[in-house]
C-alpha cells in the first residue's frame, strides 16, 4: 500500500465506509425490487386485501381498454375476440404464477403471436381467365389484397367479345359465398317488380302487409320509407344486438331471429330518424317479409321464382335455414360461422356465386331483369355524391362516371357489385374474409380497366 492510500484511510475512513454501505443500500434496493417484479406477489404487496384488488385492477384494464377501443372503432365482431384472449390468458397465467408483471408479459406475447399467425394471407391458387389472373396480381402487387383470402373476380363488359370475365385466387367462378347485404339490392328488384305486378303499392303502411305491425310507429311507414332507408328502423333489434355481443368474439352466428322476435324488434322502435337517412338491416328485412307476404309465399322461394329461377342463377340461394357455404374469417382471421339469418335473411341471407352474379349484372346492364326501377336513385344519403333508389345505391365520382353499386359483409364474407350502366360494364368480388377493403379493390377494377 503506497503512502497516499495509507495517509487516505487515516483521513477518510468514514467517508470509505459510508461509501461501501451505500453501495450496499443500492443493491439491496435493486434485489428487493427485482424480487417483488418476479416473485409471488402474495409474498409481497398482495398479502392484504388492499394489494390483491390492485392486482384485480391491473389484470382488468388490459381487455377493459381493448374491448371499448373496439366498440368504439366499431369492430367488435372483428376483433372483439382478443380481449377475450387477453382474459383468459391473464387469468390462466396469474391463477398459476402469483406474478403480475410474468402474467402481462405473457398474455402480451400470446396474444401478439396469436394475431400476428391469424391474419389471412391471400391464396396462391390461380383459376380462371389470365386477363382477370394478371389484373389481380397487379392488384396483389400495390398491397390491395393484403389481409384476403379466397377471392373471386367477374368483369362484365358488354361491349367487349368476351362478355364476362372470370378469375380467382383460391377460388373460382362457382365458389358459393355469403354475400351479405348485397341481398338488399335483390330484394329491391323483386319489391319493385311485385309493385309492376300490382301486388304491392309502395306508399301504403307496411302493415298492410305484416298485419302483426299494426298499432305499432313501424306499422305506419312506408315500403319507399324502408327501401330508401328513411323510416328511422334501427340498424338491428335490440335482442338481436344483445346476443351479437355474446356470441361474436367466438365468431358464433347470432341471427337466430325468428320472424315473432323480428316484428317485436321492429314494434320497439322509437323511429326517432325517421324522415332521415339512416341504414337499416331491420327495415330491410322488414320490407322484404312484407313483398313475401304480398306475394302469398316465403322470402326464399320468392327470390328463387322471380330472381334466380329467371336468371339462371342456379348456385344462387337464401341461407335462412340451414348453412350454405364453409366458415369463412373476420378481417383479423377470427373463423366464423355461417351467417343463417332466418327472418333478418332480406338483409343479408344471400349466397352466390361470381358466375350467378355475372348474369344479374348482364341482365341489370342489358335491362332484361325485373324490377329494373330500383336501380332510379331518389333519395340523398349520408355519403357524398350518393342517392339511393329501391335499396340501389348511385355515386357520381369525380370524373363524372356514374356507379351503380350494393356492397355486403358477413362475419365471415365480404362482396362488392358495382356498375357502370353508361358503359356496359361490371365489376364483383366475392372474399371469404370480411374485409372492407373489397369495396376499393371493387371499384378500382370497375372503372380503371387498363
Amino acid at each position: 500500500m503506497s503512502r497516499l492510500d495509507e495517509l487516505s484511510e487515516s483521513v477518510f475512513p468514514a467517508g470509505i465506509a459510508m461509501e461501501e454501505d451505500l453501495v450496499k443500500s443500492g443493491a439491496n434496493r435493486r434485489h428487493r425490487l427485482v424480487r417483488a417484479l418476479t416473485g409471488r406477489d402474495t409474498d409481497s404487496f398482495a398479502r392484504g386485501w388492499l394489494g390483491k384488488v390492485l392486482v384485480g385492477i391491473i389484470l382488468l384494464v388490459a381487455p377493459v381498454v381493448m374491448l371499448f377501443a373496439s366498440l368504439r372503432r366499431g369492430t367488435y365482431a372483428d376483433d372483439g375476440w382478443r380481449a377475450v384472449l387477453v382474459l383468459a390468458v391473464l387469468a390462466v397465467v396469474y391463477f398459476v404464477s402469483r406474478r403480475v408483471l410474468l402474467t402481462v408479459l405473457v398474455a402480451g406475447l400470446v396474444v401478439g403471436l396469436t394475431s400476428w399467425a391469424m391474419v389471412p394471407a391471400v391464396a396462391t391458387a390461380h383459376h380462371g381467365d389470365r386477363t382477370v389472373l394478371s389484373r389481380l396480381d397487379i392488384e396483389r402487387g400495390t398491397g390491395r389484397l393484403d389481409g384476403f383470402h379466397d377471392v373471386s373476380v367477374a368483369l362484365v363488359d358488354l361491349g367487349a367479345t368476351q362478355s364476362a370475365r372470370f378469375g380467382g385466387l383460391g377460388s373460382d367462378m362457382a365458389t358459393p359465398m355469403e354475400v351479405g347485404s348485397l341481398t338488399k339490392a335483390m330484394t329491391g328488384l323483386v319489391i319493385a317488380d311485385s309493385v309492376q305486378r300490382g301486388e304491392l303499392r309502395m306508399g301504403v303502411p307496411i302493415s298492410t302487409y305484416l298485419p302483426e305491425l299494426e298499432g305499432s310507429l313501424a306499422g305506419t311507414v312506408t315500403m319507399n320509407e324502408l327501401v330508401t332507408h328513411t323510416a328511422g328502423y334501427a340498424e338491428f333489434g335490440a335482442e338481436t344486438l344483445r346476443r351479437a355481443v355474446w356470441n361474436a368474439p367466438f365468431g358464433r352466428n347470432f341471427f337466430d331471429t325468428d320472424m315473432t322476435q323480428m316484428i317485436q324488434e321492429a314494434r320497439e322502435g322509437t323511429l326517432t330518424t325517421r324522415g332521415h337517412y339512416a341504414y337499416s338491416t331491420l327495415g330491410a328485412a322488414v320490407a322484404g317479409q312484407a313483398v313475401a307476404a304480398a306475394a302469398g309465399m316465403s322470402y326464399s322461394k320468392l327470390m328463387r321464382t322471380r330472381l334466380f329461377t329467371p336468371l339462371g342463377m342456379i348456385h344462387t340461394a337464401i341461407e335462412d335455414e340451414h348453412s350454405l357455404v364453409s366458415k369463412g374469417r373476420s378481417k383479423s382471421g377470427l373463423p366464423v360461422e355461417p351467417w343463417v339469418l332466418r327472418a333478418y335473411a332480406p338483409g343479408g341471407g344471400a349466397v352466390s356465386t361470381a358466375g350467378d352474379l355475372a348474369k344479374l349484372a348482364t341482365a341489370l346492364l342489358d335491362g332484361t331483369a325485373p324490377g329494373m326501377t330500383a336501380l332510379n336513385p331518389t333519395t340523398p344519403t349520408s355519403q357524398p355524391d350518393t342517392h339511393v333508389g329501391g335499396f340501389w345505391y348511385t355515386t357520381t365520382q369525380t370524373s363524372s362516371r356514374t356507379v351503380t353499386w350494393h356492397s355486403g359483409e358477413t362475419g365471415g364474407y365480404s362482396t362488392y357489385f358495382g356498375l357502370d350502366r353508361a358503359n356496359h360494364r361490371a365489376a364483383i368480388v366475392l372474399s371469404d374474409v370480411a374485409n372492407r377493403a373489397t369495396d376499393e379493390l371493387g371499384r378500382e377494377l370497375l372503372t380503371n380497366r387498363n
